[in-house]
C-alpha cells in the first residue's frame, strides 16, 4: 500500500387475508375465520431496504456527494446531506473543473473532510490492502467507461460488500470487483475514535446471505449495477 497524491483525477408476503394500509404498517388477521381481530406489524418497502445506511444520490453526477453523506453519516456518526455536501464542494473547490467534468474529484471530497476535521488521505493498494483497513471507503468502480463513486463495506467469504448511492446495498464476487475497481485507488476518511459498530460494517444479516447460498452449493451471483449516465465523471 503506498499513499497516492494524484487526487486531482476525477472519479467521480403475498396473502389474500393479509391487507396493507399505507407503506409503513401490514395488517394481519388474527383468531378463527371471519374474525375481524388484527395485529399491526411495522414493515419497510424493499427499496427502504435496499438503501438502508445509504444516502442516496438525487442527481446522475452526485454520487460523490451522496458516497461523502453515506461515510459522515453512517460512519462517522455526523448527520450531513448530500445537498449541503454537493453545495460545500462546489462552493469551495474549482468551479471550472467541476462544471467540465460534471461531478466532483477525490481531492474535492479530501479537502471537505478536513475542513470538517477529519483526516482524509488517498491510497493506491490491492483487494487484501482494502480488506486490512476495517474500515468503509469510498472507491470508485467503472462500468461499461463510465466512473462511479461508491463506498466499500467490507468483504466476507469472498464476497465484496458495496454501498452504491444509485443502486442501493450491492454484493460482487472479488474478481468482478477487481474488475470494475479504478486503479486500485480509495479514499480514507477517519477520525480519532474509531467505531466498530457502525452501520456501514457488514452485518450478520449480511453474512447469513452469503452462508445461505454457501449451505445450498450456490455461488452467489455479482449483482452489478446497469450505470447509464451519458457523462464521464
Amino acid at each position: 500500500m503506498r499513499w497516492l497524491y494524484l487526487l486531482t483525477l476525477p472519479l467521480i408476503l403475498g396473502c389474500s387475508q393479509m391487507t396493507q394500509r399505507g407503506s409503513s404498517s401490514l395488517f394481519l388477521p388474527m383468531g378463527s375465520v371471519g374474525s375481524s381481530a388484527t395485529v399491526k406489524v411495522d414493515v419497510k418497502p424493499s427499496s427502504e431496504l435496499k438503501f438502508n445506511n445509504i444516502v442516496r444520490q438525487k442527481l446522475d453526477y452526485s454520487c460523490g456527494s451522496a458516497t461523502v453523506a453515506t461515510i459522515f453519516r453512517y460512519y462517522l456518526h455526523l448527520p450531513v446531506e448530500e445537498e449541503s455536501v454537493t453545495r460545500e464542494m462546489f462552493e469551495k473547490g474549482n468551479r471550472e473543473k467541476i462544471a467540465k467534468r460534471k461531478g466532483f474529484s477525490l481531492l474535492d471530497m479530501k479537502r471537505y473532510a478536513e475542513r470538517k476535521g477529519y483526516r482524509a488521505y488517498g491510497i493506491k493498494t490491492t483487494i487484501k490492502g482494502l480488506a486490512s483497513l476495517h474500515k468503509p471507503v469510498i472507491v470508485t468502480i467503472v462500468i461499461n467507461n463510465y466512473k462511479h463513486f461508491v463506498v466499500f463495506r467490507g468483504i466476507y467469504r469472498g464476497r465484496v460488500f458495496i454501498a452504491d448511492p444509485a443502486f442501493g446495498n450491492t454484493v460482487m464476487s472479488v474478481k468482478e470487483f477487481e474488475k470494475a475497481w479504478y486503479r486500485g485507488i480509495a479514499l480514507v476518511i477517519e477520525s480519532d475514535v474509531e467505531d466498530d459498530n457502525h452501520k456501514l460494517a457488514i452485518s450478520e444479516e449480511d453474512m447469513r446471505t452469503v452462508n445461505a447460498g454457501s449451505l445450498r452449493g450456490e455461488l452467489l451471483p455479482p449483482v452489478l449495477p446497469t450505470y447509464t449516465y451519458s457523462t464521464d465523471f
